[in-house]
């Protein structure tokens, strides 16, 4: 049920990115000593990377994109360290899941059939004839 990468934009989080920010989120929530906005720090997101995951996220978009302003390359994550508190990060992000990814309803554009679902042309010609599918 994920979109292709992309589908959001070139700068917004694709579906299957989601869940590594939230989860690493979720372990920095209550951290006293850094709030969002050391992602910023490039030497503390290098020292911290293996440790936490959000600054593996934010260390891997980083080098992939490099020569680029974060703000420019990752906006939407750029907006986020803005937020006062891991906890607000930790609770938008799954807000933010839940809406691009849980309650979408994305179209099967490709699909590889085999032994467990089979793919009937005769059946699937008499769909296109009649517009209507039969059970």
């Amino acid at each position: 049920m994920l979109e292709p990468a992309g589908s959001h934009g070139v700068w917004g989080l694709d579906d299957y990115q989601h869940l590594p920010f939230i989860f690493g989120a979720g372990q920095l929530v209550g951290h006293e000593e850094w709030s969002p906005e050391v992602i910023h720090d490039n030497s503390l997101v290098e020292r911290e990377m293996k440790d936490y995951m959000y600054f593996g996220c934010i260390h891997f978009i980083k080098s992939v994109k490099k020569g680029v302003p974060f703000g420019e390359s990752s906006p939407t994550l750029n907006d986020i360290s803005g937020v006062p508190n891991w906890g607000k990060v930790a609770q938008g992000m799954v807000k933010m899941y839940q809406g691009e990814v849980l309650n979408k309803h994305p179209v099967v554009k490709h699909f590889k059939f085999g032994s467990l679902i089979s793919f009937n042309q005769s059946q699937a010609e008499g769909v296109e004839e009649n517009s209507e599918i039969q059970a």
